[in-house]
């Protein structure tokens, strides 16, 4: 048996008695795990109406469960004008995101009509969710990612956050994992370190030196992976590297790498503000409604009104025996007590 997932399995093998629902939490990066099946999915009904979005979410999420066998589900969406409050800090953050194509199959028209898609295939899968034994959660002007770097501190003996995003890898330590749903790879710090040459305690901090064109955050010009970890090899280790300690370095360095550092300061501390998912930048008021919202567990479990949608929306084979995997996947959580 591997390494990587001996501690998990091990898990698997408490007494059901002794779970609780802080037990094994999984946190789900909602918009990531749609917007994935909706690009790549190519799944249509009879009626030839596209349903990739909402099918291939359905069905990750069933395969994460299986996965995990986790005692509670929060599932974490962007809230609305999510990128907001980053803006307050960096105007340009996400400036970069313009109106594109996200598919590149040819059963739309046009963006309008792909946009159009998207949009109702997202509602209707909200109404799949509402009748499962899962928590949905989102905060206007808040992202996801800051959210479940939240969640992910407070909640459950064992975490796992599902998502491509491999900003998450910053959260993994011997309680949280990440599990990457296109490389099947379950990140420790282990596969962190191996992977990236950085420990996870230090992945922020190479975020920051880095950049991501993604989000349209600049990195140090000219310092690229492996320049990185050769002018910085302490990042390596467990113990933390602070900012100041990058700029130490690099104040007793005399190559172009490190004068471009100390000229990018005032932008890593903004990047700083931007990346930390340890200490996310989300506001008291916010932080007080989001954990109202997970007061109470939501436990309404309602297979027959999914199966009812499902044949409504005509999903056909989309998913094996639904009151099977409703069953297989869902029955369990129902159960777990606070």
């Amino acid at each position: 048996m591997k390494e990587d997932y001996k501690k998990m399995f091990d898990s698997l093998t408490e007494q059901k008695e002794e779970l609780n629902i802080d037990s094994r939490v999984l946190l789900i990066d909602s918009l990531n795990m749609f917007m994935r099946s909706f690009a790549i999915i190519q799944h249509t009904n009879k009626s030839l109406t596209p349903i990739g979005g909402l099918t291939g979410f359905l069905r990750s999420l069933g395969s994460s469960i299986s996965l995990v066998r986790p005692t509670r589900v929060i599932l974490v969406f962007d809230g609305k004008g999510s990128s907001t409050n980053k803006r307050y800090i960096y105007p340009e953050y996400k400036a970069n995101r313009g109106i594109r194509r996200i598919t590149n199959w040819d059963h739309y028209e046009n963006q309008e009509d792909e946009s159009e898609s998207m949009t109702n295939q997202l509602v209707r899968l909200i109404e799949y969710l509402k009748c499962l034994p899962v928590d949905l959660v989102s905060i206007d002007k808040i992202e996801a990612d800051d959210v479940i770097g939240r969640l992910a501190k407070k909640y459950g003996k064992e975490v796992t956050v599902v998502s491509s995003d491999r900003d998450y890898l910053q959260l993994v330590d011997d309680r949280i994992t990440v599990f990457s749903p296109t490389k099947k790879i379950f990140y420790n710090k282990r596969r962190v370190l191996e992977e990236y040459g950085v420990h996870p305690n230090n992945f922020l901090i190479q975020k920051m030196l880095l950049g991501d064109t993604g989000d349209n955050v600049p990195g140090v010009n000219g310092l690229g992976q492996k320049t990185l970890l050769k002018e910085f090899p302490k990042l390596a280790n467990e113990t933390p590297v602070t900012l100041e300690e990058i700029l130490e370095v690099c104040e007793g360095g005399s190559k172009k790498v490190h004068g471009n550092v100390l000229s990018f300061k005032n932008q890593l501390k903004i990047n700083q503000l931007l990346m930390d998912l340890n200490n996310p930048n989300i506001p008291d008021e916010d932080v007080l409604a989001l954990e109202n919202m997970l007061l109470e567990p939501y436990k309404h479990f309602d297979s027959q009104e999914f199966v009812k949608l499902y044949n409504e929306d005509d999903l056909g084979a989309s998913i094996k025996e639904p009151r099977s995997w409703l069953y297989k996947n869902f029955n369990e959580l129902s159960k777990y007590k606070m």
